[in-house]
Protein backbone atom coordinates (compact mmCIF):
# COMPACT_ATOMS: atom_id res chain seq x y z
CA UNK A 1 0.00 0.00 0.00
CA UNK A 2 1.05 3.59 -0.59
CA UNK A 3 0.08 6.85 1.10
CA UNK A 4 0.32 10.35 -0.43
CA UNK A 5 0.25 12.97 2.30
CA UNK A 6 0.14 16.76 2.21
CA UNK A 7 1.92 17.68 5.45
CA UNK A 8 0.65 21.26 5.72
CA UNK A 9 -3.02 20.20 5.67
CA UNK A 10 -2.54 17.15 7.93
CA UNK A 11 -2.19 19.11 11.16
CA UNK A 12 0.41 16.63 12.45
CA UNK A 13 2.83 19.30 13.60
CA UNK A 14 0.39 21.58 15.40
CA UNK A 15 2.84 21.25 18.30
CA UNK A 16 6.03 19.73 17.05
CA UNK A 17 7.20 16.91 19.29
CA UNK A 18 3.88 16.62 21.12
CA UNK A 19 3.01 13.07 22.05
CA UNK A 20 -0.06 11.46 20.53
CA UNK A 21 -1.43 8.29 19.04
CA UNK A 22 -1.90 7.79 15.29
CA UNK A 23 -5.32 6.52 14.25
CA UNK A 24 -6.80 5.06 11.04
CA UNK A 25 -9.39 7.58 9.83
CA UNK A 26 -11.67 7.05 6.80
CA UNK A 27 -11.40 9.76 4.15
CA UNK A 28 -13.96 10.65 1.44
CA UNK A 29 -12.49 10.90 -2.04
CA UNK A 30 -13.89 14.38 -2.66
CA UNK A 31 -11.81 15.69 0.28
CA UNK A 32 -8.56 14.91 -1.56
CA UNK A 33 -7.33 18.15 -3.16
CA UNK A 34 -3.73 17.27 -4.14
CA UNK A 35 -1.59 14.18 -4.66
CA UNK A 36 2.05 14.26 -3.60
CA UNK A 37 4.99 12.68 -5.39
CA UNK A 38 6.32 11.44 -2.00
CA UNK A 39 5.33 7.84 -1.29
CA UNK A 40 5.28 6.05 2.03
CA UNK A 41 5.08 2.25 2.16
CA UNK A 42 2.64 1.07 4.80
CA UNK A 43 2.75 -2.15 6.78
CA UNK A 44 0.20 -4.74 5.79
CA UNK A 45 -1.49 -4.44 9.17
CA UNK A 46 -1.98 -0.98 10.69
CA UNK A 47 -3.98 -2.18 13.68
CA UNK A 48 -0.98 -2.71 16.02
CA UNK A 49 0.15 0.50 17.69
CA UNK A 50 3.82 -0.02 16.82
CA UNK A 51 3.04 -0.20 13.12
CA UNK A 52 1.11 3.05 13.31
CA UNK A 53 3.93 4.68 15.26
CA UNK A 54 6.34 3.58 12.53
CA UNK A 55 4.22 5.30 9.92
CA UNK A 56 4.06 8.38 12.13
CA UNK A 57 7.85 8.56 12.30
CA UNK A 58 8.01 8.36 8.51
CA UNK A 59 5.53 11.22 8.23
CA UNK A 60 7.57 13.38 10.60
CA UNK A 61 10.68 12.63 8.58
CA UNK A 62 8.94 13.75 5.39
CA UNK A 63 7.89 16.94 7.10
CA UNK A 64 11.47 17.66 8.14
CA UNK A 65 12.77 17.15 4.62
CA UNK A 66 10.04 19.29 3.02
CA UNK A 67 9.32 22.14 5.46
CA UNK A 68 7.73 24.23 2.69
CA UNK A 69 5.38 21.46 1.62
CA UNK A 70 5.78 18.19 -0.21
CA UNK A 71 6.13 18.26 -4.01
CA UNK A 72 2.98 17.47 -5.96
CA UNK A 73 2.73 14.57 -8.36
CA UNK A 74 3.49 15.68 -11.91
CA UNK A 75 1.50 13.67 -14.49
CA UNK A 76 4.10 14.26 -17.20
CA UNK A 77 7.40 13.88 -15.29
CA UNK A 78 6.32 11.39 -12.63
CA UNK A 79 3.55 9.42 -14.35
CA UNK A 80 5.25 9.56 -17.80
CA UNK A 81 2.13 10.63 -19.70
CA UNK A 82 3.51 11.85 -23.02
CA UNK A 83 0.37 12.44 -25.09
CA UNK A 84 0.49 15.80 -26.85
CA UNK A 85 -3.15 16.64 -26.17
CA UNK A 86 -2.73 15.88 -22.46
CA UNK A 87 0.42 17.99 -22.18
CA UNK A 88 -1.36 20.87 -23.87
CA UNK A 89 -4.24 20.53 -21.41
CA UNK A 90 -1.86 20.55 -18.45
CA UNK A 91 -0.18 23.72 -19.74
CA UNK A 92 -3.54 25.42 -20.14
CA UNK A 93 -4.51 24.44 -16.59
CA UNK A 94 -1.25 25.84 -15.23
CA UNK A 95 -1.76 29.09 -17.13
CA UNK A 96 -5.32 29.47 -15.89
CA UNK A 97 -4.35 28.65 -12.31
CA UNK A 98 -1.57 31.24 -12.45
CA UNK A 99 -4.04 33.86 -13.66
CA UNK A 100 -6.54 32.79 -11.00
CA UNK A 101 -4.09 33.08 -8.12
CA UNK A 102 -2.83 36.45 -9.35
CA UNK A 103 -6.32 37.90 -9.63
CA UNK A 104 -7.00 40.59 -7.00
CA UNK A 105 -10.32 38.96 -6.05
CA UNK A 106 -8.80 35.55 -5.35
CA UNK A 107 -8.36 36.22 -1.65
CA UNK A 108 -11.19 38.73 -1.34
CA UNK A 109 -13.53 38.07 1.61
CA UNK A 110 -16.57 38.89 -0.57
CA UNK A 111 -15.57 36.52 -3.38
CA UNK A 112 -18.63 34.26 -3.00
CA UNK A 113 -21.01 37.21 -3.04
CA UNK A 114 -19.32 38.78 -6.05
CA UNK A 115 -19.27 35.43 -7.87
CA UNK A 116 -23.00 34.95 -7.31
CA UNK A 117 -23.74 38.42 -8.72
CA UNK A 118 -21.50 37.73 -11.71
CA UNK A 119 -23.28 34.43 -12.36
CA UNK A 120 -26.67 36.17 -12.26
CA UNK A 121 -25.40 38.76 -14.72
CA UNK A 122 -24.14 36.03 -17.05
CA UNK A 123 -27.48 34.19 -16.91
CA UNK A 124 -29.32 37.43 -17.70
CA UNK A 125 -27.01 38.04 -20.64
CA UNK A 126 -27.76 34.55 -21.99
CA UNK A 127 -31.51 35.08 -21.57
CA UNK A 128 -31.22 38.45 -23.29
CA UNK A 129 -29.36 36.86 -26.21
CA UNK A 130 -31.96 34.10 -26.54
CA UNK A 131 -34.82 36.61 -26.39
CA UNK A 132 -33.22 38.73 -29.10
CA UNK A 133 -32.89 35.63 -31.28
CA UNK A 134 -36.57 34.79 -30.73
CA UNK A 135 -37.46 38.36 -31.65
CA UNK A 136 -35.42 38.13 -34.84
CA UNK A 137 -37.13 34.84 -35.71
CA UNK A 138 -40.55 36.39 -35.11
CA UNK A 139 -39.69 39.34 -37.32
CA UNK A 140 -38.53 36.94 -40.01
CA UNK A 141 -41.90 35.19 -39.91
CA UNK A 142 -43.73 38.50 -40.12
CA UNK A 143 -41.74 39.35 -43.22
CA UNK A 144 -42.68 36.21 -45.07
CA UNK A 145 -44.36 36.96 -48.36
CA UNK A 146 -47.00 34.32 -47.76
CA UNK A 147 -48.00 35.85 -44.46
CA UNK A 148 -48.23 39.29 -46.05
CA UNK A 149 -50.43 37.85 -48.78
CA UNK A 150 -52.73 36.17 -46.28
CA UNK A 151 -53.10 39.41 -44.37
CA UNK A 152 -54.08 41.12 -47.62
CA UNK A 153 -56.72 38.44 -48.17
CA UNK A 154 -58.18 39.04 -44.71
CA UNK A 155 -58.26 42.79 -45.27
CA UNK A 156 -59.83 42.40 -48.72
CA UNK A 157 -62.58 40.16 -47.34
CA UNK A 158 -63.22 42.40 -44.35
CA UNK A 159 -61.88 40.21 -41.55
CA UNK A 160 -59.52 42.94 -40.35
CA UNK A 161 -58.89 46.59 -41.11
CA UNK A 162 -55.81 48.32 -42.46
CA UNK A 163 -54.35 48.45 -38.94
CA UNK A 164 -54.73 44.64 -38.68
CA UNK A 165 -57.44 45.00 -36.03
CA UNK A 166 -59.87 42.06 -36.11
CA UNK A 167 -63.36 42.99 -37.29
CA UNK A 168 -66.66 41.21 -36.53
CA UNK A 169 -66.21 38.76 -39.41
CA UNK A 170 -62.77 37.92 -38.08
CA UNK A 171 -64.14 37.17 -34.60
CA UNK A 172 -66.74 34.89 -36.15
CA UNK A 173 -64.08 33.05 -38.18
CA UNK A 174 -62.04 32.58 -35.01
CA UNK A 175 -64.85 30.50 -33.55
CA UNK A 176 -64.53 27.95 -36.36
CA UNK A 177 -61.64 25.49 -36.63
CA UNK A 178 -63.14 22.28 -38.04
CA UNK A 179 -63.84 23.40 -41.60
CA UNK A 180 -62.99 26.22 -44.03
CA UNK A 181 -63.52 29.14 -41.65
CA UNK A 182 -63.40 31.84 -44.32
CA UNK A 183 -66.05 30.19 -46.48
CA UNK A 184 -68.29 29.47 -43.48
CA UNK A 185 -68.01 33.03 -42.19
CA UNK A 186 -68.91 34.33 -45.65
CA UNK A 187 -71.99 32.08 -45.76
CA UNK A 188 -73.09 33.35 -42.34
CA UNK A 189 -72.77 37.01 -43.34
CA UNK A 190 -74.35 36.36 -46.76
CA UNK A 191 -77.45 35.08 -44.98
CA UNK A 192 -77.24 31.66 -46.64
CA UNK A 193 -78.35 29.82 -43.49
CA UNK A 194 -81.12 32.24 -42.48
CA UNK A 195 -83.89 30.68 -44.58
CA UNK A 196 -82.74 27.04 -44.42
CA UNK A 197 -84.30 24.29 -42.35
CA UNK A 198 -82.12 22.56 -39.70
CA UNK A 199 -81.86 19.38 -41.81
CA UNK A 200 -80.73 21.38 -44.85
CA UNK A 201 -78.21 23.29 -42.74
CA UNK A 202 -76.70 19.98 -41.60
CA UNK A 203 -76.55 18.80 -45.22
CA UNK A 204 -74.80 21.98 -46.38
CA UNK A 205 -72.27 21.83 -43.55
CA UNK A 206 -71.44 18.22 -44.43
CA UNK A 207 -69.58 19.62 -47.48
CA UNK A 208 -67.01 21.08 -45.09
CA UNK A 209 -66.20 17.87 -43.19
CA UNK A 210 -66.41 15.20 -45.89
CA UNK A 211 -63.13 14.94 -47.79
CA UNK A 212 -63.16 11.49 -49.43
CA UNK A 213 -63.44 11.01 -53.15
CA UNK A 214 -66.47 8.87 -54.08
CA UNK A 215 -66.76 6.94 -57.33
CA UNK A 216 -70.13 5.89 -58.62
CA UNK A 217 -72.12 8.21 -56.35
CA UNK A 218 -75.57 9.15 -57.74
CA UNK A 219 -76.17 12.73 -58.82
CA UNK A 220 -77.82 15.11 -56.38
CA UNK A 221 -81.55 14.86 -56.92
CA UNK A 222 -83.06 17.17 -54.31
CA UNK A 223 -83.54 20.74 -55.50
CA UNK A 224 -83.70 21.93 -51.89
CA UNK A 225 -79.97 21.10 -51.62
CA UNK A 226 -78.77 22.23 -55.03
CA UNK A 227 -79.30 25.94 -54.40
CA UNK A 228 -77.36 26.12 -51.11
CA UNK A 229 -74.55 24.02 -52.60
CA UNK A 230 -74.25 26.46 -55.54
CA UNK A 231 -73.88 29.28 -53.00
CA UNK A 232 -71.11 27.33 -51.29
CA UNK A 233 -69.30 26.96 -54.62
CA UNK A 234 -69.74 30.66 -55.45
CA UNK A 235 -68.29 31.69 -52.10
CA UNK A 236 -65.38 29.27 -52.51
CA UNK A 237 -64.67 30.58 -56.02
CA UNK A 238 -64.70 34.18 -54.81
CA UNK A 239 -62.28 33.40 -51.96
CA UNK A 240 -59.91 31.61 -54.35
CA UNK A 241 -59.99 34.53 -56.76
CA UNK A 242 -59.21 37.01 -53.97
CA UNK A 243 -56.28 34.82 -52.87
CA UNK A 244 -54.89 34.86 -56.40
CA UNK A 245 -55.29 38.64 -56.56
CA UNK A 246 -53.32 38.87 -53.29
CA UNK A 247 -50.48 36.78 -54.78
CA UNK A 248 -51.41 33.52 -53.07
CA UNK A 249 -51.19 30.85 -55.74
CA UNK A 250 -54.52 29.04 -55.56
CA UNK A 251 -56.12 26.80 -58.16
CA UNK A 252 -59.70 28.09 -58.25
CA UNK A 253 -61.34 24.90 -59.51
CA UNK A 254 -59.27 22.73 -57.21
CA UNK A 255 -60.31 24.87 -54.23
CA UNK A 256 -63.98 24.73 -55.26
CA UNK A 257 -63.82 20.96 -55.66
CA UNK A 258 -62.65 20.55 -52.04
CA UNK A 259 -66.28 20.94 -51.00
CA UNK A 260 -67.78 17.49 -51.51
CA UNK A 261 -71.54 17.14 -52.03
CA UNK A 262 -71.70 13.32 -52.04
CA UNK A 263 -73.03 13.03 -48.47
CA UNK A 264 -75.44 15.97 -48.57
CA UNK A 265 -78.51 13.85 -49.27
CA UNK A 266 -77.37 11.20 -46.78
CA UNK A 267 -76.96 13.86 -44.09
CA UNK A 268 -80.30 15.46 -44.97
CA UNK A 269 -82.06 12.09 -44.69
CA UNK A 270 -80.36 11.32 -41.36
CA UNK A 271 -81.28 14.77 -39.94
CA UNK A 272 -84.84 14.20 -41.13
CA UNK A 273 -85.16 11.02 -39.05
CA UNK A 274 -84.14 8.22 -41.45
CA UNK A 275 -82.70 5.01 -40.06
CA UNK A 276 -79.00 4.26 -40.32
CA UNK A 277 -79.35 1.13 -42.46
CA UNK A 278 -81.50 3.15 -44.89
CA UNK A 279 -78.97 5.95 -45.38
CA UNK A 280 -76.19 3.40 -45.89
CA UNK A 281 -78.04 2.22 -49.00
CA UNK A 282 -77.99 5.76 -50.42
CA UNK A 283 -74.20 5.93 -50.92
CA UNK A 284 -71.21 3.68 -51.61
CA UNK A 285 -69.36 5.36 -48.73
CA UNK A 286 -68.48 2.94 -45.93
CA UNK A 287 -70.51 2.98 -42.72
CA UNK A 288 -67.46 3.93 -40.63
CA UNK A 289 -66.81 6.95 -42.83
CA UNK A 290 -70.43 8.06 -42.47
CA UNK A 291 -70.21 7.87 -38.68
CA UNK A 292 -66.91 9.76 -38.68
CA UNK A 293 -68.38 12.52 -40.87
CA UNK A 294 -71.47 12.83 -38.67
CA UNK A 295 -69.36 13.25 -35.55
CA UNK A 296 -67.13 15.84 -37.18
CA UNK A 297 -70.27 17.54 -38.45
CA UNK A 298 -71.70 17.77 -34.94
CA UNK A 299 -68.46 19.37 -33.77
CA UNK A 300 -68.61 21.89 -36.62
CA UNK A 301 -72.23 22.76 -35.82
CA UNK A 302 -71.27 23.46 -32.18
CA UNK A 303 -68.68 25.90 -33.49
CA UNK A 304 -71.29 27.49 -35.75
CA UNK A 305 -73.49 27.97 -32.68
CA UNK A 306 -70.65 29.88 -31.02
CA UNK A 307 -70.17 31.90 -34.21
CA UNK A 308 -73.85 32.87 -34.20
CA UNK A 309 -73.52 33.91 -30.55
CA UNK A 310 -70.54 36.10 -31.46
CA UNK A 311 -72.73 38.24 -33.75
CA UNK A 312 -75.76 38.10 -31.47
CA UNK A 313 -78.00 36.27 -33.97
CA UNK A 314 -80.21 34.24 -31.62
CA UNK A 315 -82.47 32.98 -34.42
CA UNK A 316 -79.54 31.52 -36.35
CA UNK A 317 -78.14 30.12 -33.12
CA UNK A 318 -81.42 28.30 -32.50
CA UNK A 319 -81.37 26.84 -36.03
CA UNK A 320 -77.85 25.49 -35.57
CA UNK A 321 -78.89 24.02 -32.20
CA UNK A 322 -81.88 22.27 -33.82
CA UNK A 323 -79.58 20.97 -36.55
CA UNK A 324 -77.22 19.53 -33.94
CA UNK A 325 -80.09 17.81 -32.12
CA UNK A 326 -81.35 16.37 -35.41
CA UNK A 327 -78.13 14.48 -36.21
CA UNK A 328 -76.98 13.61 -32.70
CA UNK A 329 -78.88 10.40 -32.18
CA UNK A 330 -78.95 6.62 -32.49
CA UNK A 331 -75.94 4.43 -33.35
CA UNK A 332 -73.94 7.28 -34.91
CA UNK A 333 -73.28 8.81 -31.49
CA UNK A 334 -73.36 5.64 -29.40
CA UNK A 335 -70.51 5.35 -26.90
CA UNK A 336 -69.66 1.93 -28.35
CA UNK A 337 -70.77 0.20 -31.56
CA UNK A 338 -70.95 -3.09 -29.64
CA UNK A 339 -73.80 -1.96 -27.38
Amino acid sequence: AQIYWHMESSGINAEYGAKGEFQIVPLMLHLVTDISAVRLYLPKNLVPLENRESVGKSLREVQKRFPDGVPLLDPVEDMKIKEGAFEETVRKIETLEHRLYKHPLHNDAKLDEIYELCEKKNNLAIRCKDTKQELRDARTVLQLDELKSRKRVLRRLGYCNNADVIETKGRVACEISTGQELALAELIFNGTFNDLEPAVIAAVLSCFVFEEGVKGAPEMSKDILKGPFRQVQEVARRIAQVENECKLETDVEDYVNRFKWELMEVTHAWASGAKFHDICKMTPVFEGSIIRVMRRLEELIRQMINAAKAIGNSELEAKFSDSSLAIKRDIVFAASLYL
